[in-house]
């Protein structure tokens, strides 16, 4: 039996017999349109009442799961409460406590944004300092594993007029015999997805750029000789 191994376009010769195998590493990709807006909401409020700093951060939390009960857009919700210190003459003094909390959220529109977040400025208390992050566009995770399932047909069908290739050039029958879908389906973005905190700012639309969602496979290929 002959096994040769494809990299790229290079094939090289390993034993020399009657069949052949052919391994090449294939690549297949598609360009596709973000659906969602990506956002993230971060509130903080310090003072000296603990009891009050968990009120106003759990009426925050409340509100946003009245407005998504499912979790379908907003994720987060734990918040932090931690002592604050200062430092007077090397003696430690407290002063208080600072608490946090962080969503990110994942929404269709900058108007559907808006609203979730005046529905929160209602029930917050005006201790409560919020930093919303700038908006970016995204793939959603429902259309990647949508397209990562077309990639894998599409890598199905490519193999196969692969195999086409190998039998007309080698003048012996070339058929699919494993396809190793190895390593994590991944997404090249055209715009930077990080996402800076900083001070609220009027929400603006953002570049709303597309991604290409990649697909690599091992595909080993076995070739034998045509029957008179």
């Amino acid at each position: 039996m002959k096994r040769l191994a494809a990299i790229g376009t290079v094939l090289v010769p390993l034993l020399a017999s009657g069949g052949m195998n052919i391994t090449t590493n294939e690549r297949v990709s598609a360009m596709l349109k973000p659906d969602v807006l990506r956002g993230d909401l971060r509130f903080e409020e310090q003072g000296k009442n603990a009891n009050a700093i968990k009120e106003h951060l759990g009426a925050i939390v409340a509100e946003v799961k009245r407005i998504d009960p499912k979790g379908e857009y907003c994720r987060g919700g734990g918040y932090n409460l931690s002592p604050r210190y200062s430092y007077k003459d090397q003696k430690q003094e407290f002063v208080g406590y600072s608490g946090t909390l962080y969503f990110t959220c994942e929404l269709a529109s900058i108007d559907q944004y808006d609203e979730v977040s005046a529905a929160i400025d209602k029930v917050s208390a005006p201790s409560v300092r919020k930093n919303q992050g700038a908006l970016t566009w995204g793939v959603s995770d429902a259309l990647e594993r949508e397209m990562q399932n077309r990639l894998r047909l599409e890598m199905l069908r490519k193999a196969a007029v692969q195999a086409a290739s190998f039998s007309k050039e080698t003048k012996m029958v070339c058929e699919v015999a494993a396809i190793n879908f190895g390593g994590t389906p991944h997404f090249v973005p055209r715009m930077e997805k990080g996402i800076a905190m900083m001070a609220s700012v009027p929400t603006e639309s953002p570049i709303q750029s597309d991604e290409e969602s990649v697909l690599e496979a091992s595909v080993d290929y076995n070739c034998s000789n045509r029957v008179p």
